[in-house]
Formats: structure tokens, C-alpha cells, sequence
């Protein structure tokens, strides 16, 4: 007689899982895929933000080399006004 363990034929059953195991990999699957898409937000968040500050920077400093290459300005000359004579 065949060995009933061997047999090809024979389909073998996974061990069962409970609910609460399949609840439990479900939410897990769910927060990770959560974690994933609020971590590659917050990547792209402050790549645009370091882009912003450089451009900002480098605004400023141009700003800042012509201010310093352009001649300064006079100060309008304080005007004398004339006392009434009493």
C-alpha cells in the first residue's frame, strides 16, 4: 500500500489563521503603505523647500553685490527755514 503522506495528489491545507491574524496583517499592510506614500510626501515637501531657500539666497545675494557696486545715494540736504521775526 502507498504511503498517503507522499502521494502528489493530495492537496495539503495551509495552517488556518484566525481572524484577528488576518485583520492584523490587513491594518498592517494598510499603515505601512500609509508610512510609504507620507514619507515620500514629506521628501518631495523639502526638496522643494531647500530649492526655494537656494533660489532665495541666491536672489539675495545679488541683491546684495549690486547694492554694494552701485554708488550710494545723497542724503537730501536738511532745509534752513527762517525764523519769524518778532
Amino acid at each position: 500500500m502507498q504511503d498517503l503522506k507522499d502521494d502528489p495528489l493530495k492537496v495539503t491545507r495551509k495552517t488556518p489563521q484566525t481572524k484577528a491574524e488576518i485583520t492584523d496583517s490587513t491594518v498592517r499592510a494598510i499603515l505601512k503603505e500609509e508610512s510609504d506614500e507620507r514619507t515620500l510626501r514629506t521628501r518631495k515637501l523639502r526638496e522643494a523647500r531647500l530649492a526655494m531657500e537656494a533660489k532665495a539666497a541666491k536672489v539675495a545675494a545679488a541683491e546684495a553685490a549690486a547694492a554694494a557696486s552701485a554708488p550710494a545715494k545723497r542724503k537730501p540736504a536738511a532745509r534752513k527755514t527762517r525764523k519769524a521775526a518778532a
